[in-house]
């Protein structure tokens, strides 16, 4: 037994109380900052690193980011972000990041201000129409700062953006995980979420800044289907909920080789380029019956499209790529199949009942 056992099982209650409060304080050592408003330009080019691999992605849409101008020209308390020092005068954000954007890009006179209700004289002016009182109003102002140094330890920080995330906006189950789970494996999900035939086929830009604008791209919803795809490769051996099962997934992740990491690129890109040869624009989509007509992206059918894709040869596809459309059709008229993809989707049953079905349909439209 080590020494620092020996003593901590000697101590009462609120020996131990203590001990552990002493030992939190030294796993996190932080600092306060006020930046002046006009310098953040200044920093946020040079000095603080907006895209952390640990981040969420943009969700401030324009109103937003205007109310925020409102309040600080109404000298309203803002309050503090957080940042971690990487090194010596350089920073990440932790929380803040859409105040310092919708600052920034203010500032920088790339959007007119709108939604505004005790300032409504000044929707639809950007920074240089506004006269110089209110201009002054604006950049006179300072942004506090809580900085975790850089001799916390390594991971305090991703449990620092899980709590104080908590309290704004709620966080999606998927960007909760890119906080906590970051690593080689969380890298690879966020890569092959930028791959051409999965955007296509969720009707995602390719460019980030058009993709910004999209809702399954702004939570990190498709983000989540990448994972999806590679937790249900076993979906016999999956118990409980599927979140539950993509949380454990993701830590399992943590400890990938890079060979395994490498498999699981080729086996993913493999599968959405077959997918997409058969159904471009209407990858995953349901099919209505009635009208005809190919209606919203699905989840769980992405489910067993993607597993069922993953275990047919490409030359078995090339050919019948009309035979698949067309029988894909007639599955919603399969009243169990339709279930699987509507009701308790996540499920152990109706997971294993989509992907059977449509797995057989494949196989035997291939043969």
């Amino acid at each position: 037994m080590k020494e620092n056992e020996r003593t901590i099982e000697g101590l009462d209650d609120e020996d131990i109380i203590i001990q552990k409060y002493k030992d939190t304080q030294k796993r996190m050592v932080s600092q306060k900052l006020d930046f002046y408003i006009p310098s953040l330009k200044d920093m946020l080019n040079n000095k603080i690193d907006l895209e952390p691999k640990f981040q969420r992605r943009d969700r401030w849409n324009r109103k937003q980011q205007s109310k925020l101008i409102e309040s600080i020209i109404m000298g309203i308390p803002i309050p503090p972000i957080f940042l971690a020092e990487e090194e010596y005068d350089k920073y990440s954000v932790m929380d803040g990041k859409q105040r310092l954007m919708a600052i920034n890009k203010y500032l920088n006179n790339e959007y007119a201000l709108m939604g505004l209700t005790y300032w409504g004289e000044l929707n639809g002016l950007k920074f240089t129409e506004l006269n110089s009182t209110i201009q002054n109003a604006v950049t006179r102002r300072y942004i506090s700062a809580v900085v975790i140094l850089k001799e916390s330890d390594l991971d305090i920080k991703f449990d620092i953006f899980e709590r104080i995330n908590t309290g704004g906006e709620h966080l999606n189950p998927q960007e909760v995980r890119n906080c906590i789970y970051g690593g080689k494996f969380n890298d690879l999900l966020i890569e092959l979420s930028k791959n051409k035939s999965f955007r296509n086929s969720l009707g995602i830009p390719e460019s980030d800044e058009e993709a910004k604008k999209i809702k399954i791209y702004q939570s990190m919803d498709d983000v989540e289907l990448v994972l999806r795809f590679f937790i249900l490769q076993d979906y016999e051996k999956i118990s409980g909920n599927l979140k539950t099962s993509m949380n454990k997934y993701m830590e399992k992740g943590l400890k990938f080789t890079e060979e395994e990491l490498e498999k699981s690129r080729s086996l993913f890109i493999r599968t959405i380029e077959k997918v997409y040869s058969v159904y471009e624009n209407k990858c995953f989509m349901k099919w209505d019956p009635k009208e005809k007509d190919w209606l919203t992206v699905s989840a769980p059918l992405y489910d067993a499209v993607m597993y069922a894709f993953s275990k047919v040869d490409r030359d078995s596809i090339n050919g019948k790529e009309s035979k698949i459309l067309e029988e894909t059709k007639k599955l919603f008229e399969n009243n169990e199949f339709v279930d699987s993809i509507r009701k308790g989707t996540n499920s152990f049953e109706a997971n294993k009942t989509r992907i059977q079905i449509f797995s057989q349909m494949l196989k035997s439209t291939t043969e």
